[in-house]
């Protein structure tokens, strides 16, 4: 059963995500000539170019593509990606998840025991103990607020209708079936989640796959992800549009006024302390991102 793994290179201003990809891809133990990668350029450009042609010259087993997409929006880049693929199942996977060797296989091994086209294989991308000692990193993965779901916890209960766009599986009929993500969504942000709604009404149903583990490389920030909401709370305004039936969990910090936000707390205050203060001004730069900053659904 071939595999197609698509990731989609985002720009990185910062230079914080991790830097060696294509080791990892020579790492996975699945065999090298029963998968392949499919890479999309997001404004790199001549690094990006040069890294896939020197990995392909010397790495010729491994099927490896470089496919420049004109737009920006994660959407439209997995689609493309999605039908330029060869294989029976296709693996989406964020670009700062660093696969682990059984990554690949996992998935394989998953859809090759379930053949039902409606199941998803979901891997968990983890933060590595290094950047698990900031406390906002840690308290962002443990709560869930990253990826929805706290994946680093064995849970007793999955929730078989979550979807992500990170690490997930799902077998190419199931998703030309559904027509791909909704290229309308301008951020990475509730794209994967609309397609899981799609994707779930239809019969889906997703299954937690603890050896799909990718090593999650970003050192991400307070700041950024003050950033990141406000694109999610922009990129709401267009699932709203497309689901206008369907009960939106933000509506409730959209009501009222203007807040007057907690100053940042002292070092040595307590962690709950702490936690109220991100929670409250990543909830007001969603409000921020949605009333202020909204594209009309065209």
């Amino acid at each position: 059963m071939r595999a197609s793994l698509i990731m989609v290179a985002a720009p990185d201003s910062l230079r914080h995500k991790q830097r060696n990809f294509f080791d990892s891809i020579l790492a996975q133990s699945h065999p090298h000539d029963d998968f392949e990668l499919i890479l999309v350029d997001g404004e790199d450009g001549p690094a990006t170019t040069a890294a896939m042609a020197a990995f392909r010259a010397h790495h010729p087993a491994v099927a490896a593509s470089l496919v420049h997409c004109p737009s920006r929006a994660r959407a439209a880049a997995n689609n493309l990606a999605a039908s330029r693929a060869a294989g029976e199942i296709l693996i989406f996977l964020a670009d700062d998840f660093d696969p682990a060797p059984g990554l690949v296989a996992a998935h394989v091994a998953y859809h090759a025991l379930n053949p039902d086209p409606d199941a998803v294989g979901i891997g968990p991308g983890l933060f590595p103990e290094e950047l698990r000692q900031d406390f906002f990193a840690r308290w962002a993965e443990d709560s869930g607020h990253i990826f929805g779901v706290p994946m680093r916890r064995v849970m007793a209960v999955w929730p078989r209708d979550y979807f992500y766009a990170g690490n997930a599986s799902i077998r190419r009929e199931k998703f030309d079936a559904l027509g791909g993500f909704d290229e309308r969504f301008p951020h990475d942000a509730w794209d994967d989640h609309e397609f899981g709604l799609r994707w779930a009404a239809s019969g889906g149903y997703s299954q937690f796959l603890a050896a799909a583990t990718a090593t999650h490389r970003h050192a991400v920030s307070f700041a950024e992800r003050c950033t990141a909401m406000e694109h999610a709370g922009e990129s709401a305004r267009v699932l709203e549009q497309i689901h206008p039936d369907l009960e939106h969990g933000w509506r409730a910090m959209l009501r009222g006024g203007p807040q007057v936000l907690r100053t940042v707390p002292a070092t040595d205050a307590p962690e709950h302390a702490w936690i109220a203060y991100f929670s409250e001004h990543l909830n007001a730069a969603f409000r921020r991102g949605y009333l202020g900053r909204a594209s009309p659904l065209a």
